[in-house]
């Protein structure tokens, strides 16, 4: 079994621990046993062997490959050093080599006694020696020896100096691998040549290993997945006896959050295999000792090789019949970019003839990275599909809600009829003028109309024009210049620069002043415009769809309206006709009205019942879809029921077609009379009815208040 060397070629070999019961020498046999102890050889600031000392017994190191630590480097003698139990304790002395053996930096003339954590130095390799295996640490910074060069790692470093030259796997890291090539064990130094030959072939093999692993896990859905395919790879890889996988448990899995990241109980077996051999028998996998486990998973935890295990409590656990039968065994911590611990592969053998080598913990700990870049990968892509579902979701919500506002219900011809144009009109860049009267969903077209078409995903902008006075309508459609007038304090973006790219719909825009008209008609015709107080042109590309309640044609032969702009205006126009002309769209509007208050206000009225329904229909519906919105709103909130019934709707009786109080409204009105007159008497007789409280006024009317004032003005002024 080899280790990588430490020195430069001239001076390089290996090291090699072999397996099963250290071997008793001839010219001592201990009187009585000690504690044991461990051997721990390091490896670019990790562990890259542990092994186990056992009394009463004795190690002997040197280049011979029948020792039980073979040193293969020129500078080692064929015996080097011995380590042996005697009463006092665990002793080392040097065999009669010519370059020395040290401890701890000092060279030994005479047996010396092993102190916990003492640096055993052998022809420029450095092994710990220590009595628990927990306590092992970095090798420490001593001088060189003759022949020895900076390469030498354990001789010339620190080991926080190091760890990140060789914290990965040489398997995949070419450029070490190549100043620092594998040596088979047992290999003559005459030898040295086929051995790298052979070392070269089985890099290439592991290699290959490794990409068709990093291929598979790349499809991989899931870690349990990524997981089985690892422990697959290692199965035709490894000769092992069983191997288990761990994972860290998630926050929602800890019982506390005391529990420190080395804790060994903060680790999850996932996954195990066993070996296809029936002579073994089949026992389930044994979790490895928590003292192991910890050193590996710990803040500084490494991976680490183990043998001469069996009988180590400290290592490995209990099989079924109560022995520890484990000869070596393969720890390895999963982690990721961070350094942060995902999890641990864990490899056993039981087999004397089966020992692990440093080979296979590099192959390991290859294994281990990859697993790890699998992982993280897997959980930042469960990060985005849960990202993303949480985003479908919202957009279903978010769907649902603007559905209520642009699906347009109704079976009526008259419906479709809208429907049809809005399919035709949609797709290009047309200017539309939708009329209709107040309520009846103008603002819905216009939404229809932009989402339907290729500038959907630009704004829609929408603004009433009788809401505002010239000045602040002209300011609001173009923008204003900080100190363009009084109050402006800032610059401001108009409408048009908001709808850039997207569709502007315009309410009302008949009350347009016609100094503004000019303006604006100039910017339908694709020209520039400027804001006010400000020189510089802006050109910008928005779709135009305007809405009105009044007749343009009549306003134009009034004077009231530029006849250029209205040619302008109605390219297509779509009449949408009052709620009253519909039908039977009462209904379905209704019933698609009160499935929306069920659903925002947690309500189950399921039914509307048939008095409602005959209620609903004989109504003259003033207000349109927007009364009758508010009528059906109105009968949930008030409704601790499952039905609505008449008596829940709230209608204006003098609205109502059929009715004698309706006839009596009208009797005493002459026939000749205009549309306007018979709205002002109407207007007049309803807040006399809610004596003077315009906002109830307006809900009875089915009106905006806005549009209740700007009727009372208009009013007045032509009284």
């Amino acid at each position: 079994m080899t280790l990588p060397p430490h020195g430069d070629d001239s001076a390089s070999g290996s090291l090699s621990m072999n397996g099963g019961a250290a071997r008793k020498h001839d010219a001592f046999v201990p009187a009585g046993g000690i504690d044991g102890g461990y051997l721990v050889t390091q490896s670019a600031g990790r562990w890259s062997d542990v092994f186990r000392l056992s009394a009463p017994a004795q190690v002997i190191l040197g280049r011979s490959s029948t020792n039980d630590i073979a040193i293969r480097s020129e500078r080692a003698s064929r015996q080097h050093a011995r380590v042996w139990s005697s009463p006092e304790g665990w002793m080392i002395e040097d065999l009669g080599s010519r370059n020395g053996t040290f401890v701890s930096g000092r060279r030994i003339d005479s047996p010396t006694k092993l102190a916990d954590g003492d640096k055993i130095e052998i022809a420029g390799y450095s092994l710990q020696f220590v009595h628990q295996i927990q306590s092992a640490e970095g090798p420490a910074a001593s001088p060189l020896p003759a022949g020895a060069t900076e390469d030498h790692l354990t001789l010339a470093m620190e080991a926080a100096s190091i760890t990140d030259r060789r914290a990965k796997s040489e398997y995949l890291h070419r450029d070490l691998l190549e100043t620092k090539p594998f040596r088979a064990a047992g290999k003559d130094a005459g030898a040295k040549d086929a051995g790298a030959k052979d070392a070269s072939a089985e890099t290439e093999t592991a290699r290959a290993t490794l990409l068709q692993l990093a291929f598979e896990l790349a499809g991989a859905e899931s870690a349990a997945q990524a997981i089985e395919l690892v422990l697959d790879r290692l199965a035709a890889s490894i000769p092992f006896r069983s191997a288990g996988a761990f994972v860290v448990k998630t926050k929602s899995q800890k019982s506390s959050g005391n529990t420190s990241a080395a804790d060994s109980s903060n680790l999850v077996l996932v996954a195990t295999r066993h070996a296809n051999d029936s002579a073994l028998g089949s026992s389930s996998y044994r979790r490895p000792a928590d003292t192991a486990i910890a050193s590996v998973i710990g803040p500084d935890g490494q991976a680490i090789l183990a043998r001469n295990v069996a009988g180590d409590r400290t290592l490995a656990t209990e099989n079924s019949r109560g022995e520890i039968d484990a000869v070596s065994m393969i720890l390895a911590p999963v982690k990721d970019r961070e350094e942060k611990v995902l999890g641990m592969l864990h490899l056993l053998t039981t087999d004397k003839e089966t020992v692990f080598s440093p080979r296979d913990l590099e192959f390991v700990l290859a294994v281990a990275e990859i697993l790890a870049e699998s992982l993280r990968n897997l959980r930042v892509r469960g990060k985005l599909d849960r990202s993303l579902r949480r985003s479908q979701r919202q957009i279903q919500t978010l769907q649902k809600q603007i559905g209520g506002k642009v699906q347009i219900v109704g079976q009526s011809d008259a419906v479709r009829d809208i429907i049809e144009k809005i399919a035709l009109v949609a797709p290009t860049n047309a200017t539309v003028l939708v009329r209709g009267e107040s309520g009846v969903g103008k603002e819905l077209v216009a939404s229809a109309i932009h989402h339907a078409s290729g500038r959907a995903s630009a704004p829609l902008v929408c603004m009433n024009c009788a809401a505002l006075s010239p000045s602040l309508l002209e300011s609001e459609l173009f923008g204003h210049e900080k100190g363009a007038f009084t109050g402006a304090t800032d610059r401001k973006q108009g409408k048009f620069e908001a709808a850039d790219g997207g569709t502007l719909m315009l309410d009302e825009i008949g009350e347009m002043d016609a100094e503004i008209q000019a303006k604006f008609l100039r910017v339908l015709e694709g020209h520039p415009f400027e804001r006010v107080g400000g020189q510089s042109p802006i050109k910008v590309d928005v779709r135009v769809v305007a809405a009105t309640n009044r007749d343009l044609q009549a306003m134009v032969a009034e004077g009231k309206f530029r006849q250029d702009l209205f040619y302008r205006l109605h390219v297509v126009e779509i009449l949408v006709p009052p709620l009253r002309s519909r039908g039977s769209d009462i209904l379905l509007l209704a019933e698609h009205f009160l499935a929306q208050f069920n659903e925002q206000m947690g309500r189950r009225i399921t039914t509307i019942t048939e008095p409602a329904r005959r209620m609903l229909l004989d109504y003259r519906w003033p207000g349109n879809i927007r009364e009758l919105r508010n009528v059906i709103e109105r009968a949930v909130v008030l409704n601790a029921g499952t039905t609505i019934d008449a008596e829940h709707l709230l209608l204006t009786p003098a609205m109502s077609a059929g009715k004698g109080d309706a006839d009596s409204a009208t009797a005493n009105s002459p026939v000749e009379i205009s549309l306007a007159d018979l709205e002002r008497s109407h207007i007049e007789r309803v807040l006399r009815h809610t004596d003077g409280n315009k906002s109830r006024a307006a809900s009875i009317l089915g009106i905006e208040r806005s549009t209740l004032d700007r009727k009372l003005k208009k009013f007045n002024r032509e009284s």
